[in-house]
């Protein structure tokens, strides 16, 4: 019989390039947003709620104590290596969850995610003793686990061994290698290790999971290095400086009680079908 215009586009060529091409869209808007708009939110969160959830965080001060001790630039690279690999690991679990989870779904485990560390964070604010400093506190609880790795080998070191009879013959330049290669793994692994089941990392995958994925990875990394620099550059000028403990738990119940409010609102305006049944329910498919 002859083919209606329903049975050409859905079985004809140009129905099955429609089609295609509308997959390759519905594919691309699980990394990106559909707007610019999406996107810059979604990265402005992202930025948000990684730095003031790793601000003064225990692989905050790995970076401060190990910048206080070691070449600055070492350091940096170090740690930040170590939280770059948490985005990937974020960005991959956030997006198998999505896959699974509705989007009006993800967005409501989200906020309870949030408000929960909202209330973690209003208790550690009740809790704090007053005058209590974060960054001596911070200080000492890094450099008592670390205490175990013995006095590093720095330039004091090199100088002591240079011009024996085994080194006397080498540049000063190429013993210090394996020493920067030993400080750059011992962050990666101090931060690494630090960061797994933190805070941090289960915010990650709930915001990757709700929010497009790249917007979110971008604005994560750009947290990470700019936190893991100002860790390093406090280092260098900490002196006798201090900080109120309880204002930064204050601060940070505060973001994260904001963060909650926003995903109730996605919660409730996103869709309540999962992607593939969004994708069946196009007229063109």
């Amino acid at each position: 019989g002859r083919l209606g215009p329903s049975s050409f586009w859905g079985q004809g060529v140009w129905g099955r390039g429609l089609c295609r091409a509308y997959h390759c869209h519905s594919d691309t808007m699980m990394y990106f947003g559909p707007s610019v708009a999406t996107n810059r939110d979604a990265f402005f969160l992202s930025l948000s709620m990684v730095s003031m959830a790793e601000v003064f965080d225990k692989t905050w001060f790995v970076a401060l104590v190990m910048a206080m001790r070691h070449d600055k630039v070492t350091v940096f690279w170090g740690c930040f290596a170590g939280l770059l690999v948490h985005v990937f690991i974020a960005a991959g679990l956030g997006w198998s969850v999505a896959q699974f989870l509705s989007p009006r779904l993800t967005n409501s485990l989200a906020a309870v995610l949030y408000g929960s560390f909202a209330l973690l964070y209003c208790y550690d604010w009740y809790t704090t003793e007053d005058g209590s400093d974060v960054i001596a506190s911070g200080k000492e609880e890094v450099e008592s686990a670390m205490a175990n790795d013995g006095p590093p080998v720095g330039r004091a070191g090199v100088e002591a061994e240079y011009g024996t009879l085994k080194t006397k013959h080498v540049a000063a330049t190429e013993i210090l290698k394996p020493d920067l290669r030993r400080v750059f793994f011992q962050c990666f692994l101090a931060v690494f290790i630090a960061e797994w089941g933190d805070r941090t990392q289960i915010a990650m995958i709930g915001i990757h999971a709700s929010q497009p994925l790249v917007p979110v990875m971008v604005g994560s990394t750009l947290a990470f290095g700019m936190l893991t620099f100002s860790a390093v550059l406090t280092g260098m000028f900490i002196g006798d400086r201090t900080l109120s403990e309880s204002t930064v738990k204050a601060v940070c119940a505060v973001s994260f009680l904001f963060f909650t409010a926003v995903a109730i609102h996605d919660a409730l305006v996103a869709p309540s079908k999962m992607p593939h049944q969004l994708h069946r329910s196009h007229p063109l498919i």
